[in-house]
């Protein structure tokens, strides 16, 4: 795996898919000045953030797309093992019920580039429900061994066959809660193998959600 540091950049999804040739390439920056998250909404700069893209071709045919965000998420709280960081089906990543990262996958001529945001520390998020990992900022020298540590995860779960869904929902926050999606609501009941969200409605059917627009109701 090849990795490019940059202060700050345009957009590190665009610069990994730009200039990837074949080797696994890490893009990481400390902050965008267009960067996007899912449905292209704005990326906002923490006072100390990470913004970090992976780009690989995906060999493994037995892998589904849909489970690679899930599998993103979950590498990143392998590396930083802090058990209070939760997952939230399928993007986020959540510290105490706050927003602290993303992950965003895009596909290109068969190469996937997976996005990985995260607010190291924000002092005044301008964001609402946002929040950040540490309480002060860190050493950047840390941020960039978790981008490189998360990077070679990733590669080595996408590669190997490494994912347990079992311990990803042992992180996810997300089942057993009632959730709305664009055309209706219902009780997240179970994540497939796949990756799809199972979703039991107030009408007792049971649908697969693949789309990450959903909203947990409180």
């Amino acid at each position: 795996m090849k990795t490019i540091f940059f202060e700050s950049i345009d957009n590190t999804q665009n610069y990994a898919l730009e200039n990837y040739d074949s080797e696994p390439l890490l893009v990481l920056s400390y902050s965008q000045n267009s960067g996007r998250g899912r449905e292209r909404k704005e990326w906002q700069n923490a006072d100390q953030s990470l913004a970090v893209s992976l780009v690989f071709e995906k060999n493994n045919e037995k892998l589904n797309n849909t489970l690679i965000p899930l599998i993103a998420g979950f590498c990143f709280l392998e590396v930083i093992e802090n058990k209070e960081l939760k997952l939230k089906w399928p993007n986020d990543i959540n510290l105490k019920e706050n927003k602290i990262g993303g992950i965003l996958v895009e596909e290109q001529d068969g190469v996937v580039c997976v996005g990985l945001g995260v607010n190291y520390f924000w002092d005044s998020p301008s964001v609402p429900n946002a929040g950040s990992l540490y309480d002060q900022k860190i050493d950047n020298n840390s941020i960039n061994s978790d981008a490189e540590k998360w990077g070679k995860l990733v590669l080595d779960f996408v590669e190997n066959n490494k994912f347990e869904l079992s311990k990803y929902k042992e992180k996810l926050t997300t089942l057993g809660k009632l959730v709305e999606y664009p055309e209706g609501r219902g009780w997240a009941r179970d994540v497939d193998i796949d990756g799809s969200l199972i979703i039991e409605t107030p009408e007792g059917k049971f649908l697969n959600l693949t789309s990450p627009l959903i909203t947990e109701v409180k």
